[in-house]
């Protein structure tokens, strides 16, 4: 049987594609934008009964999203494998100064005497904004072994 439309490649998942697309299914910590865009190239992976693959609108449908959330997250994923399910790079000025100097700096400044200092005396000392200090000190401590999107 003929489906009307374009015609679709067949994504040809690996074995290990698969089992990571399954895995940031499962995960409770990953972005829920990451699980969606790994649910959509699951389901766009199945075959219907006539072995062509789903169509884009069966897609959208059974997971509650446009047409066009589905192409665009199929399209990257042919492109560019898993690594094109990641967030792009946002537009705007880059920072002035890594999280990581910051960090530093905040930490040479406070870590400088046993005395509790405020914020304020911190970043004037460091040379930065009162909430730029305050994002530095209350910044989650970066585990080893987390999950990120390659």
């Amino acid at each position: 049987m003929k489906r009307p439309g374009p015609k679709l490649t067949p994504l040809e998942l690996t074995d290990d594609e698969r089992a990571e697309l399954q895995r940031w299914t499962r995960q409770r910590k990953l972005s829920q934008d990451v699980v969606l865009r790994a649910r959509i190239v699951l389901a766009c992976d199945r075959v219907d009964s006539g072995g062509l693959p789903v169509s884009q609108s069966q897609v959208a449908r059974d997971l509650r999203v446009s047409v066009v959330t589905v192409r665009k997250w199929r399209r990257r994923f042919t492109e560019m494998r898993l690594a094109g399910l990641a967030d792009a790079p946002r537009p705007g000025r880059p920072r002035a100064r890594p999280d990581d100097r910051v960090a530093e700096l905040v930490a040479e400044v406070a870590g400088s005497g046993r005395e509790l200092l405020p914020t304020r005396v911190v970043a004037a000392r460091a040379g930065v904004s009162q909430s730029t200090v305050f994002r530095a000190l209350h910044a989650p401590v970066p585990r080893s072994g987390g999950t990120e999107v390659r």
